[in-house]
């Protein structure tokens, strides 16, 4: 990466992006709407809870 490329570089609009891109994701794997649990585990809020079986 030049300088010029690292001065126009928008460190927090790169992790808004990415988080908005996880809720994409996670918001087209279900034909509902999201639960407020399930929107916490896309923004890596919370973390998956082991399956027991």
């Amino acid at each position: 990466m030049t300088d010029a490329e690292s001065l126009l570089r928008d460190v927090a609009l790169d992790d808004e992006i990415t988080l908005v891109g996880d809720l994409v994701v996670a918001a087209t794997s279900h034909d509902r709407p999201l639960t407020l649990a399930e929107i916490d585990l896309a923004l890596g809020l919370l973390q998956p809870m082991a399956s027991t079986g």
